[in-house]
C-alpha cells in the first residue's frame, strides 16, 4: 500500500492484528520486501529492537519515522548478502511479525550482530 510497484507487502487479517497500532506502516501492513535489484525490507519493531538493528548495522531508520509520520520503530533493513545474512535478516521479520501480532517475542541470540 505505501510501496514502490512490485514490492510485496506482509500484511495481517484483522484479527491477528493483535498489536499496538506503531507496530504498523499502513492498515495491517508490518513488512514490505522491495523488487530487484534492491531486496531491501521495510519493517517495523518494538523500539528497543529497533534500536538494537540499527545500532548492529542491520538496519536505518525510515526516513517517514524520523519526520514522526509513521512509528519511530519503522526501519529499513538492509538487503542479504549471504545465507547468515538473510538468517539475521528472517529473525527481524519475525521480530515485526510477533510485534504486530501482539506477541513481541526477543530477538535470538546472533540476530542482533554486527554487519
Amino acid at each position: 500500500m505505501i510501496s514502490v510497484p512490485g514490492a510485496l507487502a506482509l500484511s495481517l487479517p484483522q484479527d491477528l492484528a493483535l498489536g499496538p497500532v506503531a507496530a504498523f506502516m499502513v492498515g495491517t501492513e508490518f513488512a514490505h520486501l522491495h523488487p530487484v535489484p534492491d531486496y531491501s525490507l521495510h519493517l517495523v519493531l518494538p523500539a528497543a529492537a529497533a534500536e538494537a538493528a540499527i545500532d548492529a548495522g542491520w538496519a536505518e531508520q525510515h526516513p517517514i519515522a524520523r519526520l514522526g509520520i509513521i512509528s519511530p520503530g519503522a526501519v529499513m533493513v538492509y538487503a542479504p548478502r549471504d545465507a547468515h545474512e538473510a538468517d539475521i535478516a528472517a529473525g527481524l521479520v519475525r521480530a515485526s511479525y510477533a510485534y504486530a501480532t501482539g506477541s513481541e517475542l526477543p530477538l535470538r541470540a546472533g540476530e542482533h550482530g554486527g554487519h
